[in-house]
């Protein structure tokens, strides 16, 4: 080798050193103990709670062999690592297609909507949010492979009436085939399902627009359809020939989340609802989301319901029967307990993350040399004896939380020494951290809270802003979303004047109230009390749209205020009526009556603040105010800091229902002579 070529080895060794080290000073893998969704790149440890795992894929291939519906609550300790193993379960069903997953987590509607807001994220889900192009989706291969059922697998050129009478007899053999105690088929849903393939399947050929696959996602989701649109999709009329067009009660919901679960099956897939943190619904969502899942259990030939929450929770809920027996015995069929792991199983789960973030710099020699000395590198043996002696059992987070904090030492020592010399004579110099770290301080706590909370808003705002299909533009989920955010709000101190906020019930059974939510403010030296009544409406229907509008006119006893609160994906659809409707309110001047149309970032900024909540709820949010000082945040201490913060006004949502008068935050929207309206 030349000198030259010497001197260029040297050079590019010393530059690989030095993102080493840049490396190691500027992250920490051990940052992050929770995860907040499934994903394909978590660092996982397969060992790590196998047995619960291979007892859940069990249970999903029985379910889809014994064509039954099964329920499974996966409970244990906060920290435990829970979302970690339904990550994991994710990714099973995911690598080749094995089962059909839908996650679900931070469910918000009221009880009375909570199906249909379900059935809602469940096809939101299935169809990756697609407005068209549904080849390729979830849904679309779901029915692809009934089809192949229908035609014995025999692939070839089939006329749309052939594929139709295939199609029709399928069904009726599945009926007849199906076990005691399923639901009966349901036609229309099926034919509804016929309906969206055939449209999907010739707008991706360019033979014709797509709306008619369209129309039959927005009625399979629950959504509303004016009449010519349930028309075009041949659906039954509604009871009146003006009236939009809908799935009617949670016995046609549940329909076809049944309808869904026996399309899986014809790909000999497993369907899997999972529920993570149930635990943060209140008694009242989880009595009515057992209900229904009792329901949807005794009903599907072919699912697994994997319930998953902290089981002091469960176990109290059961006890004082919010959860009914019934609907434990389905939920609860099989109880899968995580226990805490053995100090050896937390050494794989650290050298699993150390693996990932080191392996990169492998070919360097000096790093290579000291992984062959010690694997835990960086952190070291002697950081493993300090956390893990005589200790029998671990929380996989504690672990977590000590690598954090050992890997912070090695940081500190770094930054004091030449990293070159830092490297080789570690682990000689390092810190050994064996000094009892100092009491935090009421501000050290505050200050580590707020990196807290803004380290997971940012984590929960990037993964929607990645997957926007899990937050459909759902005008249940919005409003139990601002209702619980409102609830943080009325406290002892009524802070903004808040007193009261209550949902609005229906005024009868599958009916819709006038408004969902209603304020009660009073100013400071007021007299009189303030009324603000809160309608969200994401509605594509213009018809249904229009009927929401005629109920805030004709209101007998109307508020001081009203908000109407659109999503800028729906907009609001306005026909004549409508649009008539809509002016005769504007006419009542912002003082009465605002608008305001909700961007996707805005809407994303609303469900991080209740997930975080919701972390804090369930016991899942920690921080360590201190090196070596971790401890939990309970959920006030979480409201406590977005009102410090700021964060509740900074919503320009919650801002214009907290503040005394929000003329200035008044958005009118925009009425061509068409009548278009928003689209």
């Amino acid at each position: 080798m030349s000198d030259a070529d010497s001197l260029a080895a040297m050079e590019r060794e010393e530059n690989r050193r030095g993102a080493f080290f840049r490396c190691v000073e500027s992250r920490n893998p051990f940052l992050d103990n929770r995860i907040n969704g499934p994903s394909a790149n978590d660092v996982d440890v397969d060992e790590i709670h196998q047995t619960a795992f291979a007892r859940l894929t069990r249970l999903a291939r029985e379910a889809c062999d014994g064509r039954r519906g099964v329920g499974a609550v996966l409970w244990g300790e906060a920290g435990i690592g829970k979302s970690h193993l339904l990550s994991r379960l994710g990714r099973w069903a995911n690598h080749e297609s094995q089962a059909c997953f839908v996650y679900l987590h931070n469910l918000q509607a009221a009880p009375e909507h909570l199906p249909r807001s379900l059935l809602h994220t469940v096809v939101s889900i299935l169809t990756r949010g697609r407005q068209r192009h549904f080849v390729g989706s979830p849904l679309f291969e779901l029915v692809h492979a009934s089809l192949l059922d229908a035609v014995q697998q025999q692939m070839g050129q089939y006329s749309w009436p052939q594929l139709a009478g295939a199609y029709a007899r399928l069904i009726e053999g599945i009926a007849e085939g199906d076990l005691p105690g399923a639901t009966l088929i349901d036609h229309t849903v099926w034919d509804v399902l016929f309906r969206f393939y055939r449209s999907a399947y010739r707008a991706n050929q360019g033979k014709e627009d797509g709306i008619v696959a369209a129309l039959a996602v927005r009625w399979l989701a629950g959504q509303t359809l004016d009449p010519e649109e349930a028309r075009t999709l041949e659906l039954p009329p509604a009871q009146r020939a003006d009236e939009a067009v809908a799935l009617i009660d949670n016995q046609q919901i549940k329909q076809v989340l049944v309808a869904l679960t026996r399309l899986a099956a014809s790909k000999q897939r497993p369907f899997l609802l999972v529920f993570d943190q149930v635990d943060n619904l209140d008694e009242e969502q989880a009595a009515a989301l057992a209900r229904f899942l009792e329901a949807v259990i005794d009903s599907s030939p072919n699912l697994l319901v994997v319930t998953a929450g902290v089981k002091d929770t469960l176990i109290r809920w059961r006890e004082n029967r919010v959860i009914q027996s019934s609907a434990w015995d389905r939920l609860a069929q099989m109880e899968i307990t995580l226990q805490r792991v053995s100090p050896a199983e937390a050494v794989r789960i650290i050298a699993s993350r150390l693996q990932c973030i080191l392996e990169p710099f492998a070919d360097l020699e000096l790093v290579r040399k000291r992984r062959q000395e010690d694997a835990l590198f960086p952190l070291g043996e002697a950081w493993r004896e300090q956390f893990f002696q005589d200790r029998v059992e671990i929380r996989p987070r504690d672990a977590i939380n000590w690598a954090r904090e050992g890997w912070r030492q090695q940081q500190e020592s770094l930054g004091r020494r030449d990293p070159l010399d830092w490297l080789m004579r570690w682990p000689k110099d390092g810190d050994s951290g064996s000094g009892a770290p100092d009491e935090p301080t009421t501000e050290d706590i505050r200050e580590a809270i707020d990196r807290k909370i803004a380290e997971k808003l940012a984590a929960n705002r990037e993964q929607l802003e990645r997957e926007p299909h899990t937050l459909p533009a759902d005008a249940d989920h919005l409003a139990g979303l601002v209702y619980a955010l409102l609830l943080q709000c009325r406290d002892s101190a009524h802070r903004h004047g808040v007193w009261e906020v209550e949902r609005i019930p229906p005024p009868r059974q599958n009916a819709r109230p006038t408004y969902d939510l209603s304020i009660r403010r009073r100013e400071e030296g007021a007299v009189a009390d303030t009324r603000t009544g809160v309608l969200f409406l994401t509605a594509q229907s213009a018809i249904s749209v229009a009927g929401f509008l005629r109920r805030l006119l004709e209101d007998a006893r109307p508020l001081d205020r009203v908000v109407l609160v659109t999503d800028e994906r729906v907009g609001l659809p306005l026909g004549p009526r409508g649009q008539e409707h809509l002016d005769d309110l504007l006419q009542q001047g912002p003082q009465h009556f605002q608008t305001l149309e909700l961007t996707f970032a805005e809407y994303v900024e609303l469900e991080a603040f209740q997930r975080v909540v919701g972390l804090a709820k369930s016991r899942d949010l920690e921080i360590e105010a201190r090196p070596g000082r971790v401890r939990t945040v309970t959920e006030q201490e979480v409201i406590e800091a977005y009102h410090r913060q700021g964060r509740y006004l900074a919503s320009r949502l919650l801002r214009t229902l907290l503040e005394a008068t929000a003329a200035d935050e008044s958005e009118s929207l925009p009425c061509s002579e068409s009548g278009s309206g928003i689209h």
